[in-house]
């Protein structure tokens, strides 16, 4: 899995539906302040050799796929070993620099909203569910705290060096 993002919450504190809605509050607050951005602005990289801001939410729309999967399968699976992908292959074939911001943007949103619909609906037994991702075990409870906080990180980190 490489890096984390969270420490982890104890499973038994941790609740579907507030995750669900914190995956939300998470787009939600953040899109405002992205749609203010020119499509200029969004394709201009922080500085070279990194991603330009279509790439990065073009990245977290990526890792929302791959998430909403791993969310599926340790609901479904009996300790699964789940895959990593490539994130910088993912970005550069899906060539997000070269698409039009408001699709990025939409795309990234609709699919989140989508994550926390289904989180909101885990079954609260199945966040203990055991799985192992490029051979860290976790579990599903630590797995979309941990996503929920590499949103954030990457959003704290566009925002320092787009507005």
């Amino acid at each position: 899995m490489g890096v984390t993002y969270t420490q982890g919450t104890k499973l038994e504190l941790l609740d579907p539906i507030e995750l669900g809605k914190q995956v939300t509050a998470v787009v939600r607050q953040a899109l405002p302040w992205l749609q203010t951005l020119t499509e200029a602005s969004a394709s201009r990289p922080e500085k070279t050799g990194k991603w330009c801001a279509k790439e990065v939410i073009g990245h977290l729309t990526d890792s929302a796929i791959n998430n909403h999967a791993r969310v599926m399968r340790l609901q479904i699976e009996t300790e699964p070993n789940l895959r990593g992908y490539e994130q910088m292959a993912w970005v550069d074939l899906q060539r997000y620099a070269d698409r039009e911001w408001s699709k990025v943007l939409e795309s990234w949103a609709m699919l989140n909203e989508h994550f926390a619909w289904a989180v909101s609906h885990v079954d609260k037994a199945h966040l203990t569910n055991m799985g192992t991702i490029e051979g860290d075990e976790l579990t599903l409870g630590f797995l979309i705290e941990d996503y929920i906080a590499h949103m954030e990180h990457h959003l704290r980190a566009l925002k320092t060096w787009t507005i």
